[in-house]
């Protein structure tokens, strides 16, 4: 009895799951020993408090006919945990002590053995279908094993004597190192600079460095997006299993957020750029929308409650939204205003169907607009990003990338195909019919297209325009499960399962062929006017298909009509054109063509010469964490005629502030976009601060040193002898110590 009960829970498939993809980690050289402690870490420090306030927060949902699950609340309840967490980390890097991040699983601890504890961990709770929870772990170790085949090569742990990080990655590890040494964080290259980035997953990696030691690049290139994939699968069928109360919906939900971008431009084409809803390269380039897409799993889940039109929500609900919000207000910052726009449209059509103002969808208006304000004004200074109104300019990049004319029917097929690939994941919500005024998917509903059009009409260099398009994905994932939930037979036998599966791997596999065909591999050209009409057609032309056969059967006494779930499961199954070649190349042993170490953002870029990291550790390994490093780095390439001024690497590995390194991903410098010069290429807002510190450096004297002292306190001098620099000069001056020295670099500590 006692095995039937073990074989029949959830706690195989979650073993199964944990073997496989630490399995895939090991495997790319992360030490078992820090995979253990960060496990350890998520355990005790962040899932333990976590699940503990998110059940006593919502205590109402257990004593419903139907509760909650444990993976729910083990699945939302962990994620929660990562926002509880942050304010008394923040607090302790304020006041000098970063371990305040010990008191959530101290408390949690203290209340689990008070009458309110054991009563929150003894709520009725429900049990997840074995079968969904072997599925959900399939969908996960897949997750993971896309990332270990296309992802992680790109950055391995180990990089080879004539390789350095990306551009991206060094600037990230800036921003960690300065949320978890100062508070409040600043832009630590560019001194007194206000952060305005959405900084709450370094601030997050910070706090995961601060409790287990472990290096900010491990995290950065392997840790972070493994655990933020894992936990967006599973949180999003923790949503929609919560939603509909269908396990099957539940493994939908989470099948549909890893299967790729759907397109038939060829197995070659390169879909990071534009076509990719949500997972590609630029999952691992982008920690924060990596984060900000499993952080935004609680609240989003907390907005559909709260929306629930036979349901009203108490206050300790409303109080967990709250908390939700705030912790994603700072993750990622293109979540707020489509969620402002969902709850809008969620209020005006209630309005409109009922005839009186909604009190729930009222108050959430007022509270979403209230966080996105706090984000906006509070965390991110009023920036807007320097994103301007330039309609379709999207679309015309795309082209170009692409090597085709902007001609009228090109751009047609390529708003097309962008469309196409953006919301096919979508087609389910069609089952939802009658629903479709429930206010919970009306805010989903309206949020889509609010999401959708932003890269239609705004545009900024970086593309940064399409983090709005891929911030909905998850919305359309759950439109889509619920709307197949209605459809699907309850319940649904092993049978008819095998038969959609076997539709929908049927569909990839045809779209795989097809695309093969128009696109063979080797081919160079991202896209074509045909392989455009082609990704554009293919879904009507199975809706075509479908429309014939139910017009046959009509007429075809005895034999069944082709229902609707039909359809949706064939339109759906061209998604898996992308999970189809994948399979096949791992299966062919087919070699992969990774972009060099330098990173997507500049092929075989070598940001620094060697012995630039020793150079700098030096300073982080002697002086305390207010000093303030000046530098003659301010380029990413020293050999080029024009400065690219995403210099990050001296600020990024001294974990100190600099004078000036670099000046790019800043606001003054992304409000003077142009379309002739490139945001990388602006020169500095501030030339007198450049002059005053550069004049240390080529004209070093006691007033050139003494001005720099004590206008900016800098307190070491960082030389690259790859920069213009006077070095007899700099060694013969009083005002200056050597303290470290290499072949390529001298570390100068300023006297007095």
């Amino acid at each position: 009895m006692f095995v039937r009960r073990v074989l029949t829970s959830s706690w195989p498939a979650v073993l199964a799951g944990a073997v496989a993809i630490s399995s895939v980690l090991l495997q790319h050289d992360v030490p078992g020993e820090s995979l253990a402690r960060f496990a350890g870490y998520l355990l005790v420090g962040i899932a333990f408090p976590g699940v503990l306030a998110w059940r006593l927060l919502l205590q109402r949902l257990h004593v419903d006919e139907d509760p909650p699950t444990w993976f729910e609340n083990l699945t939302l309840g962990t994620i929660f945990g990562f926002g509880l967490q942050l304010p008394f980390f923040l607090v302790g890097v304020a006041t000098g002590v970063p371990l305040l991040l010990v008191v959530p699983p101290v408390v949690a601890a203290v209340v689990s053995v008070s009458p309110v504890g054991r009563r929150a961990w003894k709520l009725p709770t429900g049990r997840l279908d074995f079968r969904a929870a072997w599925a959900l772990a399939l969908v996960s170790a897949y997750g993971v094993f896309w990332l270990g085949r296309n992802a992680f090569p790109v950055r391995p742990l180990w990089l080879a004597p004539n390789q350095t990080p990306s551009i991206d990655e060094t600037f990230h590890q800036a921003l960690i190192a300065d949320v978890g040494n100062r508070f409040p964080p600043q832009i630590p290259f560019l001194l007194d600079t206000r952060l305005d980035y959405h900084w709450f997953v370094h601030a997050q990696l910070a706090a995961s460095h601060a409790a287990t030691t472990l290096d900010s690049v491990l995290m950065l290139r392997f840790l972070l997006p493994t655990l933020a994939l894992v936990g967006a699968v599973l949180g999003v069928a923790a949503v929609v299993l919560r939603l509909t109360r269908r396990p099957v919906a539940a493994v939908i939900a989470g099948g549909l957020m890893v299967v790729g971008a759907y397109h038939l431009l060829g197995p070659e084409h390169p879909s990071d750029d534009f076509l990719d809803p949500y997972l590609s390269i630029r999952f691992i380039s982008s920690p924060s929308q990596a984060y900000g897409v499993m952080v935004s799993m609680p609240a989003v889940m907390l907005i559909l409650e709260v929306l629930h039109p036979r349901r009203a929500a108490g206050r300790l609900t409303w109080l967990a939204l709250i908390l939700a919000l705030l912790g994603l207000s700072g993750a990622k910052a293109t979540f707020m205003p489509i969620f402002v726009c969902g709850a809008i449209g969620a209020w005006f059509i209630q309005l409109l169907v009922t005839r009186r103002i909604d009190r729930a969808a009222t108050a959430l208006v007022a509270l979403l607009i209230a966080v996105a304000a706090f984000a906006q004004i509070v965390l991110f200074g009023g920036q807007t990003g320097a994103m301007a109104v330039s309609p379709f300019e999207t679309v015309e990049v795309a082209l170009d990338r692409s090597g085709l004319p902007l001609t009228d029917r090109n751009f047609q097929l390529m708003t097309l195909t962008l469309l196409t690939a953006w919301l096919l994941y979508g087609v389910g919500m069609v089952g939802l019919k009658k629903k479709l005024i429930d206010p919970r998917a009306v805010f989903l509903w309206v949020s889509i297209p609010a999401g959708i059009t932003v890269p239609l009409v705004f545009f900024r260099t970086g593309l940064s325009q399409l983090w709005f398009s891929r911030s909905v994905t998850e919305l359309l994932v759950i439109m889509s499960a619920w709307g197949l939930a209605c459809l699907l037979p309850n319940p649904l036998t092993a049978r008819k399962a095998v038969g959609l599966l076997g539709l929908v791997a049927a569909a990839g596999i045809g779209a795989f062929a097809l695309s093969s065909y128009v696109a063979p591999a080797g081919q160079d050209t991202p896209a074509t006017p045909d392989s455009m009409l082609l990704t554009v057609l293919a879904p009507w032309v199975l809706v075509a298909v479908w429309l014939v056969v139910r017009l046959v059967t009509h007429f075809l006494p005895g034999v069944p009509r082709a229902g609707l779930v039909l359809l949706l499961s064939a339109v759906l199954g061209l998604g898996t054109v992308t999970v189809v070649d994948n399979v096949y190349d791992a299966a062919s042993g087919k070699p992969l063509v990774y972009y060099p170490a330098g990173g997507a953002d500049g092929v075989g870029r070598i940001l620094f010469a060697g012995g630039g990291v020793a150079a700098a550790t030096y300073i982080r390994d002697n002086s305390p964490t207010g000093d303030i490093v000046a530098t003659n780095v301010h380029c990413a390439d020293p050999k080029v005629r024009r400065c690219d001024n995403r210099s990050f690497w001296v600020t990024a590995y001294t974990e100190r502030r600099s004078v000036v390194e670099g000046w790019g991903y800043t606001a003054a410098t992304n409000s003077g976009a142009s379309d002739d010069v490139r945001n990388a290429y602006k020169p500095i807002p501030d030339p007198e601060r450049l002059a005053i510190n550069d004049a240390a450096f080529t004209d070093p004297s006691d007033e050139s040193i003494s001005r720099l002292r004590d206008t900016y306190g800098a307190d070491w001098l960082f030389v690259s002898k790859k920069y213009e620099a006077d070095l007899v000069g700099l060694r013969n001056s009083d005002l200056l110590e050597i303290r470290f020295r290499n072949q390529n670099y001298v570390v100068y500590k300023v006297l007095g």
